[in-house]
């Protein structure tokens, strides 16, 4: 346990000194400046623009760090060997996978914290801020279960590739529920039956899409947000689970 926090320290320490966390977060202020900027045109709109094309923003730029990131991280150890340096050490992979994903995950939470910590400055409404918490964790744990797909797959396939999927997973979960009006209209039963199984093993991120205006002003309710997250854990641990199995056997050398 004390080795997979070390490696965490040190790949967070290593993240957050690359220019691609500096360019999301510069770029995700300036979308955050602009939704204000945006927002002032309407008088009665105000918060809802500002809030919905915040959220938004945050959502895409944690997502940008768990794609890009995740995707490559591993790759990079696979090249240059460094990681050889660490696993002959009495270091099991399980524990430098873990850390590579908690170091990470620790610099998505931090882009989260940042980016809604700027977004109550600039509403200063005391009654946002429980919520703004709730809707933080909500981003947070969608994209680290995007994020333990990403370290999944970019274990034998290419980081290119890996982040293709990784956002094929994300906009799938957020879409899927589309499929179900051009389900209803071919009125089959067997097709009808296939949607509801793949609906089941698919990521319910629609359902969990918390990032606007409405759950702002109205508070989720606390069974909803302990629901959330023991669901997505689900599918972090079953994600690295298997990203730990791959690896184990994977010949690095």
């Amino acid at each position: 346990m004390r080795s997979t926090l070390l490696i965490a320290g040190v790949t967070f320490q290593e993240l957050i000194r690359e220019k691609l966390f500096l360019v999301m977060v510069f770029i995700s202020m300036l979308f955050i400046f602009l939704s204000l900027a945006l927002s002032n045109l309407t008088i009665f709109e105000y918060q809802r623009i500002l809030a919905d094309l915040g959220l938004l923003t945050m959502e895409i730029s944690t997502l940008g760090l768990a794609l890009f990131s995740g995707s490559y991280m591993l790759n990079k150890e696979f090249d240059k060997q460094t990681c050889l340096l660490l696993l002959a050490k009495p270091i099991r992979r399980a524990h430098f996978l873990l850390g590579k994903f908690l170091g990470l995950s620790f610099l998505m939470l931090l882009n989260n914290v940042f980016l809604m910590t700027l977004l109550n400055i600039i509403f200063w409404e005391q009654k946002y801020i429980l919520n703004s918490l709730f809707i933080l964790i909500n981003i947070f744990m969608k994209t680290t279960v995007v994020c333990s797909l990403v370290f999944l797959l970019s274990i034998f396939i290419r980081p290119i590739l890996s982040l293709l999927f990784g956002l094929s997973f994300y906009l799938y979960g957020h879409w899927i529920n589309n499929v179900e009006f051009f389900v209803n209209l071919m009125k089959d039963p067997k097709v009808t039956e296939f949607y509801k199984i793949l609906e089941l093993v698919s990521p319910q991120f629609f359902r969990m899409n918390w990032k606007n205006f409405y759950y702002l002003k109205e508070s989720v309710e606390v069974k909803e947000l302990f629901f959330m997250i023991g669901y997505f854990s689900i599918w972090i641990i079953l994600f690295l689970a298997l990203a730990i199995k791959k690896f184990n056997k994977k010949d690095i050398v």
